[in-house]
């Protein structure tokens, strides 16, 4: 299988793990908590982004599973952020980040790997939203530490 086959795979797994991931981390917060509309936002967001490149890589021909990683680093960044809810404000927006961060990084090589194939220009705009999340959770962070 060519490399940018093995990084967009990659790249689908990593968009599974950050939505259930969420989704996984929202079920732990009450609906007043301050990142609610941050989680809820960010699965909406990962399961669009997820669909997007699922779809791309059916026309592509390329099977994927729907499950996501069993990664130990992810599974444990994750569980940081779900321990970090019934935590301070900071620490969650700093597993955000951290988080985030990460995906940004798949990004990048998956826009690099895809450089003069068609139909993944979308790469671009999805990890351009994905630096304002971690610019949002930064500004949130700061806001709380303030407060």
């Amino acid at each position: 299988m060519s490399d940018h086959i093995d990084t967009l795979k990659k790249l689908h797994t990593r968009l599974i793990d950050s939505r259930d991931g969420y989704r996984e981390s929202r079920k732990q917060v009450s609906d007043e908590a301050s990142f609610v509309g941050f989680f809820d936002k960010r699965i909406a967001e990962r399961e669009k982004f997820h669909t997007e490149l699922h779809r791309q890589l059916g026309v592509d021909g390329v099977e994927v599973s729907e499950d996501g990683s069993a990664a130990a680093s992810a599974h444990r960044g994750w569980l940081k952020l779900r321990d970090a809810v019934t935590g301070d404000d900071e620490a969650v927006y700093d597993e955000i980040i951290n988080g985030e961060s990460a995906l940004v990084e798949v990004y990048d090589d998956a826009i690099k790997a895809t450089a003069g194939h068609t139909g993944y220009g979308f790469l671009t705009e999805q990890r351009a939203s994905v630096q304002r999340a971690i610019d949002e959770a930064k500004a949130e962070k700061a806001r709380h530490a303030i407060a």
